[in-house]
């Protein structure tokens, strides 16, 4: 029967028609979706689109099937073959397998199609303040145009009903060579208020103009003409025109500015220039933080009442480090206004950093109190996540990214979650989005990492050269670059980017009395670096030193800082290493014990990635519970990540396995591929072009 119903079809044209079909469908599908995403209209118009040409499939090829087009005009067709009739039923079966096939054709412009339409779909109660152009203001006082857009954008955070495009993602959108709707677009915001501002005579003269990001076209315009001492309440003015543009029929309620002197205004606004400075270099200028420390004091003085500041000078203590000269502040900020979302953050900095759980509760009532604060919204994220949280801790980032989209790290932060969570499509995902919206070395790093996250080690390699090629006087990107190759055993590679390897890469090359004679000289000089202390710990417990090891642990606020809220996926590191320092000393009852409080700890998920798998089958190990031990051994297997080698051969508590089939079945697959990776490494950077 296939060869009369092929022969019949051949002869009635349905190949050529529906070929013809599909490349119109296409092409027009491909149109429509570009007319749709510039002109702004409705996504019904995309999707009705590509409905009408998967259902009217089958009709074409009926009509196809049943006539034929002639100079004597449209005639049924004849049937050529004497099983023409029999074929019918293969006939329907091949049409059903035609549209299944035509939908799956476009089925990339419908999606591209509504990944235009979720882009543009932009909440009209949305809005970016821009900074302001202080082009026209002397050296000494461009601290005013800052000032004044940032204290603009915090006040109408906390008109309910906005939301409010990030800090950070409005000063990388100015920055874009890109019109107005440009802009917007890339913000997720309907209105952007920017303006300028400049010197004339004693008076400040500033010019602002609130634009629809759709059209590009102001809908407000006006300018003032003030005193600096005037600053001030020009700010409260600017702030009440904006709102009744942005919400017409809600009713006005007064927004509070940071302070009502303004003096201090001046004063916080200098204060706010100098930490905005160090906070977006990488080397923390300490003198400059100083100075602006010294300005939001002063301001406090002036206004003792003023919430914003007692916060801002505890937030800027905080970022120095110094914890303990935070804590008054903070507290008096707390006392004035428990309702700021922002005190409301900096107070869950300051828990944070005291290692207490209430940052937690402060940060979660900070995004309460205003959800469009970005920071808010991450440091909730984080420390649920690092306190193994059940709650969706990837919609939390989401929402920090949303409001914040030009801004690298929050891309940093939602990769990592969704990587450790063995989510790699939407990694992958977020790669491209990064590629495409980003450019220069950090992005190329950020990049780099992220396959390192799904696996892909030769593809990390090839961007992490990359970043060291767009920066080479960095080297930071020597550094990680021989972090990878040390994951892969090229420790050839490792020593000629890093000829004097660090303390971590001498771990991962377990090296182990290099560790302990370069960490216990560096501990000297950088007494509070935490992981410096959890390496040495390490080289004690692989050395045999486990009183050593129990000693420089307990130094850094172990086993209780896990226990209550850890600072870092580290901190977890350092506890797994101090349960076997405890059991290596002879102490196994509490190793036993804090072992089973992990282990036995029901907040764990299915999770692909080695870490969590290796870790709870060496504390299950330690407690006797060799069965499952070796479960997790078989399920790490699944990881796309490999294991440090020192972790998985070097632990304490996986000596006892050494000869088991499971954990040496789990040692030889992660060599193999290493193997693997060293093998298709020197392929991927040829199609990179890009060489060590």
């Amino acid at each position: 029967m296939s060869g009369g119903f092929f022969s019949e079809l051949g002869k009635r044209k349905v190949f050529q028609a529906a070929a013809i079909y599909g490349a119109v469908a296409w092409g027009v599908t491909e149109v429509v979706v570009t007319v749709v995403e510039q002109l702004f209209l409705p996504q019904w118009v995309s999707t009705l689109t590509v409905i009408g040409f998967v259902v009217g499939f089958p009709v074409a090829m009926f009509l196809a099937w049943t006539f034929d087009i002639t100079s004597d005009g449209i005639r049924r067709t004849e049937i050529h073959s004497r099983r023409g009739t029999a074929s019918i039923a293969a006939s329907l079966i091949l049409l059903v397998a035609g549209t299944t096939g035509l939908f799956f054709l476009i089925k990339p412009s419908l999606q591209l199609a509504e990944h235009a339409s979720a882009a543009t779909e932009i909440p009209p109660n949305s809005i970016a303040v821009l900074p302001f152009d202080h082009s026209g203001l002397p050296p000494d006082e461009v601290y005013l145009g800052d000032g004044l857009g940032d204290e603009l954008r915090d006040q109408l955070g906390r008109v309910e009903g906005l939301r409010i495009a990030a800090r950070s993602s409005s000063i990388a959108a100015l920055a874009l060579a890109v019109d107005a709707r440009a802009r917007a677009e890339r913000l997720g915001v309907a209105r952007l208020l920017e303006g300028s501002m400049r010197r004339q005579g004693g008076d400040l003269r500033l010019s602002v103009q609130l634009v629809d990001g759709a059209s590009g076209l102001a809908v407000w315009t006006e300018t003032f003409e003030r005193s600096p001492r005037e600053l001030l309440s020009l700010q409260q003015e600017i702030v009440g025109k904006v709102i009744r543009h942005m919400l017409p029929d809600a009713s006005l309620m007064p927004i509070e500015p940071a302070t009502h002197n303004a003096n201090a205004n001046e004063l916080m606004m200098i204060a706010r220039h100098y930490e905005q400075q160090v906070r977006s270099r990488v080397e923390v200028d300490t003198a400059l933080l100083r100075k602006a420390v010294e300005r939001y004091r002063r301001a406090t003085e002036l206004d003792p009442e003023s919430a914003l500041a007692h916060s801002r000078l505890a937030g800027a203590l905080l970022y120095l480090g110094e914890i303990e000269a935070a804590e008054a502040p903070i507290f008096r900020a707390l006392s004035l206004d428990p309702d700021l979302s922002e005190v409301q953050h900096t107070m869950g900095l300051y828990y944070y950093a005291m290692g207490e759980p209430a940052a937690v509760t402060a940060f979660k009532r900070a995004v309460e109190l205003n959800p469009n604060n970005a920071d808010a919204l991450e440091s909730y994220a984080f420390t649920l996540w690092i306190n193994r949280n059940d709650e969706n801790i990837a919609e939390l980032f989401r929402r920090a990214l949303a409001l914040d989209p030009l801004s690298l790290p929050r891309y940093g932060a939602l990769g990592e979650l969704l990587g450790k969570e063995g989510k790699f499509n939407e990694v992958y995902e977020l790669i491209g989005r990064i590629d495409e919206l980003f450019d220069g070395p950090d992005a190329l790093r950020l990049i780099s990492r992220l396959y390192e996250l799904t696996g892909d080690i030769d593809r990390a390699i090839a961007w992490g050269i990359r970043a060291r090629d767009a920066e080479p006087e960095n080297p930071d990107h020597a550094g990680w670059l021989a972090e990878l190759y040390a994951e892969i055993d090229d420790f050839e590679a490792v020593l000629q980017l890093t000829p004097q390897p660090g303390v971590g890469i001498l771990h991962v090359m377990r090296r182990y009395e290099d560790v302990i004679d370069r960490a216990e000289e560096l501990m000297i000089e950088e007494p509070d670096d935490i992981e410096l202390r959890y390496l040495l710990a390490f080289a004690y417990n692989a050395t045999g030193r486990f009183e050593s090891a129990v000693w420089i642990l307990s130094s850094t606020g172990l086993p209780e800082i896990v226990m209550e809220l850890p600072r870092s996926g580290t901190d977890w590191e350092g506890f797994f290493t101090l349960v076997n320092a405890i059991h290596g000393t002879g102490d196994h009852e509490l190793a036993a014990d804090l072992a089973a409080w992990w282990a036995g700890d029901p907040r764990h998920h299915d999770n692909p990635d080695w870490f969590v798998e290796v870790y709870r089958g060496c504390l299950l190990g330690l407690i006797g519970r060799d069965g499952e031990a070796v479960e997790m051994l078989e399920r790490a297997r699944r990881s796309p990540r490999i294991p440090v080698r020192a972790v998985l051969e070097d632990m304490p508590c996986f000596q006892r396995f050494k000869d088991h089939p499971e954990y040496r079945a789990t040692v030889e697959h992660f060599d193999e591929r290493r193997k693997e990776l060293r093998k298709r490494l020197p392929i991927t950077l040829a199609e990179f072009g890009v060489a060590l």
